[in-house]
């Protein structure tokens, strides 16, 4: 194809978004989407890796168990009460978890000064790499958990009080090269 568009303009450079919530419909008749199309992504990493093969194998699993060894078609109802359900259960409270992270955190400067500041936590470093490393929400010690609120509610206060305000951002000449 290089010599065919040799010499030639780029229209354009762009990425497809990346999806940061489950897709409204997962199963189609008997389509199953997994992995990005099915929108596990998580927010605050973009990580997908590990979930598109979590619910590739999971999809297939079900689907498999289902079809009772090739005698039968499973129905849209019939995958969806498998295998969403199951991946929904298990990491479900890790998306809600990240889609909390971010609307509180990733707002403004002051948020995310209080963010930063609440890094410093030894519980939130543990419950975070635990959370990273076996992909579902970490912690649940309640008296750490109740602390935790109290100390994000104090970073808050710090944050918005200390920080600067948001900077407005444009950047014309940028976003003409890339039409």
């Amino acid at each position: 194809a290089g010599d065919k568009i040799a010499g030639e303009k780029i229209i354009k450079v762009e990425a497809p978004p990346i999806p940061e919530h489950y897709r409204p419909r997962r199963v189609q008749g008997r389509i199953a989407l997994v992995g990005d199309a099915a929108g596990y992504v998580t927010k605050c990493s973009g990580e997908g890796i590990y979930f598109a093969a979590k619910s590739g194998r999971m999809a297939a699993e079900e689907i498999v168990a289902l079809m009772k060894g090739g005698s039968r078609l499973p129905t849209q109802a019939e995958i969806e009460d498998t295998y969403c359900k199951k991946y929904d259960g298990l990491y479900g409270p890790t998306y809600t978890v990240l889609d909390i992270l971010q609307k509180v955190f990733y707002t403004n400067n002051g948020a995310r000064e209080a963010f930063v500041e609440l890094c410093n936590s030894k519980y939130v470093q543990q419950v975070t790499f635990d959370s990273y490393l076996y992909k579902r929400v970490q912690g649940n010690n309640p008296l750490d958990d109740i602390k935790l609120l109290g100390e994000t509610i104090g970073c808050m206060v710090k944050g918005y009080s200390t920080a600067k305000p948001d900077a407005e951002f444009s950047n014309p000449v940028e976003s003409l090269k890339r039409i």
